[in-house]
């Protein structure tokens, strides 16, 4: 017969109680760090992602209304600009919202061409603009920088921006993203961080469809056809003698939009 073998004691010890504890502190100073990069102080992770998505729908949106807003063999154009390049003017074309250079342009021609619906020009964070509300029947109404969230590549300057305005698959060409919210880079906010902060971040699409959520208005290493690339470009200012990233809300030249 064998002997009784003493039974082992199965449990924590207390290094690894101790090592338990670590990994939950980790854990939770990764959580606590992460959280302001995911949706600032509004909404959550959840809200930014929705709005990333919007802004990705929004420039397939684009894509589709190019691919049969050519000319010949050329790149399709985005919603403002004809198969040619050229200026849509203020007109029925353009639903009497602005000339093709005026972001509320654009917005128009997609809703008139059911591209998407007006939801989907507001970022679910942004409370201070409201959605177009369109009759059952008839036309669209004008729209204006009240009903959108988004502020769009300048049309207005240098030709490589213009030209950037359609299907070109660039990665490194911003073409919309979260408006710019105060009367200048000193007062910058946008509808993620408290008017006037001087902090700005939000939802950022490229041309190849690439969405991010930037932390800062200033992005590096842009580049706007065969120009040059961009060391260090803020999304919100125009630099007259590049090509670079100018993004506007309320009309070709103004970037910064009233709360």
């Amino acid at each position: 017969m064998h002997a009784d073998r003493p039974r082992r004691c199965i449990g924590f010890t207390v290094i690894d109680l101790m090592a338990v504890g670590v990994v939950l502190v980790v854990v939770v100073v990764l959580v606590l760090v992460a959280m302001p990069m995911f949706g600032g102080r509004r909404g959550g992770y959840s809200v930014q992602m929705m709005n990333n998505t919007q802004l990705r729908g929004i420039h397939q949106s684009f894509v589709t209304f190019a691919q049969s807003n050519k000319r010949g063999g050329n790149d399709g154009y985005f919603p403002g600009l004809d198969g040619s390049g050229d200026v849509i003017p203020d007109g029925p074309l353009t639903g009497h919202s602005g000339d093709g250079t005026v972001p509320a342009a654009a917005m128009w021609m997609m809703l008139e061409g059911n591209f998407f619906t007006p939801e989907y020009m507001v970022n679910p964070a942004d409370a201070h603009t409201f959605e177009l509300l369109i009759p059952a029947t008839g036309p669209v109404p004008p729209v204006t920088h009240d009903n959108f969230s988004y502020a769009l590549q300048s049309l207005a300057g240098h030709p490589a921006e213009r030209g950037e305005w359609k299907e070109a698959l660039n990665t490194a060409a911003p073409v919309a993203g979260d408006r710019a919210i105060g009367t200048g880079s000193a007062d910058i906010s946008s509808v993620w961080t408290a008017r006037g902060s001087g902090d700005w971040r939000g939802g950022v699409v490229e041309n190849d469809n690439s969405s991010s959520y930037g932390l800062d208005h200033v992005f590096t290493n842009t580049k706007y056809g065969h120009e040059p690339v961009n060391p260090t470009d803020d999304l919100f200012e125009d630099d007259p003698a590049a090509a670079d990233a100018f993004l506007v809300h309320e009309d070709a030249t103004t970037a910064y939009s009233a709360r």
